[in-house]
């Protein structure tokens, strides 16, 4: 009878630990860049190169437009949680201001950029997360941070480096 109680405790912790091992998925940091470049190939490329995305009496008001339709067409790959001034370096890196002067009155007109490109990119391996240093006409850099959120690589943040 002993035997029996020491088996059954043993019986059930040995399945545990096999049902926590054996559905445990591996992280091939190769698999993961190429799934994250994809992501950051799939926003820079969202519209057509200088398409017009926003028109507004002035660029804040442009800002917003462009950032709903942004974000509406990469609600994939981007945070819900990508603050309002990540929000503003990401428009600032994929979008053209073209004013125009009508009337006396100017009008803002965004158009879609693809000059991006990426630089470089980091893994940062204890965080699980992609930096992308990216490059606007060679001159402008900016950092952009993914990581996983609900199994899918999405934009966290946008920064300048410092």
């Amino acid at each position: 009878m002993k035997k029996v109680t020491f088996f059954i405790p043993m019986f059930v912790l040995l399945l545990f630990l096999a049902a926590c091992n054996g559905d445990s998925e591996s992280f091939d940091p190769k698999v993961e860049q190429e799934k994250a470049t994809s992501v950051i190939n799939s926003v820079l490329s969202s519209f057509e190169d200088q398409e017009k995305v926003a028109e507004a009496k002035t660029r804040d008001e442009a800002n917003v437009i462009a950032w709903k339709k942004l974000k509406e067409k990469n609600t994939v790959a981007i945070s819900k949680d990508l603050s309002k001034e990540d929000q503003k370096r990401l428009l600032y890196l994929l979008t053209v201001n073209k004013a125009e002067e009508l009337n006396g009155e100017t009008k803002s007109n965004l158009l879609f950029s693809q000059e991006v490109k990426i630089k470089n990119v980091s893994f940062n391996e204890t965080e699980e997360k992609y930096v992308f240093d990216m490059e606007r006409f060679e001159i402008d850099h900016t950092l952009i941070t993914l990581k996983r959120e609900e199994g899918i690589w999405k934009i966290i943040t946008v920064q300048n480096p410092e």
